[in-house]
């Protein structure tokens, strides 16, 4: 079958970049893609396969496929726009507590406008009309089952554990209000925390400039937070002068060489930031030439939607190159879909 040694060829490409550097965006998709669009085929090639049993396997298939995949599409759109009114009760109004709600809403309307567009064909509609159509709605879906795949990747990443002596724990700083920590930024230090003690060798690094709304810096909040769990100040390195997750790497790297002592050995270094945002914090890590893997802390559930499609988006922006050549790789579908074969 095609489409199954496609998605297998996906799979063993994207694996092979990610076993020689398991930070690869690009690797990352491309085997998160292979194997849910793998997963997918066979999904549905089961049921045909099943439907051909007997009459009552084909009419529970039927039921399936236009009775439960609907309601399941309903229940997750409905569960993004009203995800939108719970942040908005609990963070407050704003344009990224937005997002999950135009999520849902853009599903909504894009999948029944696809399926609708395919089945009414360019006949009914001037070709140039159906050529833009064909083109705005199969990207929209395009990058809608790419922030499938981008969960897949980010789940990935986290689940292989890391069992080896740590000699270095970055936190990842984040807004404050006053000298004491919010629970987002707590819950980080206390995953680093917990490295710590299994690693009471370790030293812990805080990182995080004072933006123009701070009382202090982030670091400066963190390292208090950090001495009140007993952690012992000759542990705890500073660096207070970055602004964002690629200067938190840089600087803190800078840091961390200065105060390492055995030179002919590279220490092992863990960085701790809530597990939303760990893949794109590896992905600066490596930006910044810094060989260091993340550990996520817990996030509220009703938080982690809004946080992951404004992770997404970012990513979209950062690998502009992957953006637009999934752009590139829709016009060639539309392209050849209308060529007269």
């Amino acid at each position: 079958m095609p489409l199954v040694i496609i998605s297998c060829i996906f799979i063993i490409i994207g694996g092979l970049i990610l076993l020689k550097e398991r930070r690869s965006f690009f690797g990352g998709m491309l085997f998160a893609f292979g194997g849910l669009f793998l997963i997918l085929t066979l999904f549905v090639v089961g049921l045909i396969k099943i439907s051909e049993i007997s009459t009552n396997s084909s009419e529970l298939v039927t039921i399936i496929f236009y009775t439960l995949f609907p309601l399941i599409f309903l229940i997750v759109c409905a569960f993004f726009i009203f995800n939108t009114h719970t942040m908005q009760t609990k963070e407050g109004r704003s344009v990224t507590a937005k997002l999950s709600a135009l999520l849902g809403i853009n599903l909504l309307i894009t999948v029944p406008a696809f399926f609708y567009l395919l089945s009414m064909g360019s006949s009914k509609i001037p070709l140039w009309l159906f050529s833009i159509l064909l083109f705005l709605l199969l990207s929209d879906l395009l990058f809608s089952f790419l922030f499938t795949c981008y969960l897949f990747y980010s789940w990935m990443y986290q689940m292989i554990p890391i069992k080896k002596k740590v000699d270095y724990i970055i936190v990842l700083g984040s807004g404050i209000r006053s000298e004491e920590v919010p629970p987002l930024l707590k819950s980080r230090l206390d995953k680093a925390i917990e490295y710590y003690h299994k690693n009471p060798n370790a030293k812990i690094v805080v990182s995080g400039g004072q933006g123009a709304d701070e009382p202090v810096s982030e670091a400066f909040a963190m390292k208090k937070y950090l001495l009140s769990q007993e952690i012992p100040e000759d542990h705890i390195l500073v660096e207070d002068q970055s602004t964002t997750t690629f200067e938190n790497m840089a600087f803190s790297k800078k840091i961390i060489f200065k105060d390492w002592e055995n030179k002919e050995k590279v220490p092992t270094i863990l960085f701790s930031t809530n597990n939303y945002h760990v893949l794109r914090g590896a992905l600066y890590a490596r930006k910044a030439h810094l060989k260091a893997e993340g550990v996520g802390a817990p996030t509220a559930l009703y938080f982690l939607p809004t946080a992951l499609i404004r992770e997404y988006i970012a990513l979209l922006s950062q690998y502009k190159w992957f953006t637009a050549s999934m752009i590139l790789v829709c016009l060639a579908f539309v392209f050849i879909s209308l060529l007269p074969i």
